[in-house]
């Protein structure tokens, strides 16, 4: 009788070893592929938002701020005797005033390189997306106060010193106000930083209140360090703006701490530091010691992938504090 040919067990592990082994090989290269297929995605994203911003301020002669109060009738404006302060209407932040422009979408304000896409509205409302612990201003979850007029996850902020937060005249009682910023105040508009990407975990940019987390997303980034006064840069109008806090760390004291413990790179009483900016996508060579690469828009419309302490260093955050009333310098 003939019989048939059939592997031996020793070849069938011989087979699947090498598989193994080929895998192991190439899942790395797959898996780099993959994030710079993200970091791709998010930076023409940034780009269409920066098309979009481009316009916005051409017409108004103004950035937009990074967010407002809208006024009882759900309308907005940055006179600050037509805002509603009680926030019935939630946050208006400054994605919904790019929202619809030439078909630009939520998803653009979205980054795969974030684990939720980006971070949640500090409202969702009934109908926005909700992360595990979170709550709203009132302290709801699941629900509560009208949504924020904001695309439903963001997972990028503005620059502070350009896209000021709402401490306009009226509502601030600090030493300094905010003010809007025309682009052409800007010096070295190629070199000045307007955009960037939000920590890939949103409990960077989330106080914790009655053990819920309350999200920040509205709220723009404090790129300087006052020498009086720390990052409260409204308790005083005297100079002192600068680069670097506590020497020449360049306020990133707790950007590896971050990684492990995403939970208070901002807290209530200032706005979001530099530590709640991105670093998760792989860039030209291995990651140092601060962390991995983030996209940057900057307010000509290029975007670049680049380390954060890299922009720091080559000081592409603003020559002034320009959101700002009073002494403004940056040395």
């Amino acid at each position: 009788m003939n019989r048939k040919k059939a592997f031996t067990l020793i070849e069938l592990l011989v087979v699947v070893a090498i598989i193994a082994l080929l895998v192991s090989i190439l899942l790395p290269s797959i898996n780099a592929a993959k994030k710079m297929a993200q970091t791709s995605t998010c930076a023409a994203n940034l780009s269409s938002i920066g098309k979009q911003i481009a316009i916005y301020s051409a017409r108004s002669d103004r950035y937009p701020p990074s967010y407002v109060y809208p006024k009882a009738d759900g309308t907005w404006g940055c006179n600050p005797n037509e805002q509603d302060a009680s926030k019935a209407n939630g946050y208006q932040h400054w994605s919904h005033h790019l929202l619809g422009s030439s078909g630009l979408t939520d998803k653009a304000f979205s980054c795969p390189g974030h684990q939720a896409g980006g971070a949640p509205r500090t409202n969702p409302g009934s109908d926005g997306t909700w992360q595990s612990g979170q709550a709203d201003d009132d302290g709801n979850t699941g629900g509560g106060r009208i949504a924020d007029r904001q695309a439903d996850v963001t997972a990028f902020t503005a620059n502070a010193a350009i896209m000021p937060r709402n401490k306009f005249p009226g509502y601030s009682t600090g030493h300094r106000v905010n003010r809007l910023v025309s682009p052409d105040e800007i010096v070295q508009a190629g070199s000045t930083i307007l955009v960037t990407e939000f920590f890939e975990d949103w409990r960077a940019v989330a106080v914790e209140s009655g053990g819920k987390l309350k999200s920040k997303s509205h709220r723009p980034v404090n790129p300087f360090y006052h020498v009086g006064t720390g990052y409260d840069e409204y308790a005083t109008d005297s100079p002192g703006f600068k680069y670097e806090a506590d020497g020449d760390n360049f306020n990133l004291l707790k950007m590896e701490t971050l990684k492990q413990n995403p939970l208070g790179a901002i807290d209530g009483a200032r706005g979001t530091e530099l530590n709640a900016v991105g670093r998760h996508h792989i860039g030209r060579d291995e990651a140092d010691e601060w962390g991995d690469y983030t996209n940057f828009l900057f307010c000509d419309g290029h975007v670049v992938t680049e380390r954060l302490l890299k922009t720091l260093e080559n000081r592409q955050w603003g020559e002034k504090y320009y959101s700002v009333t009073g002494h403004n310098e940056v040395k």
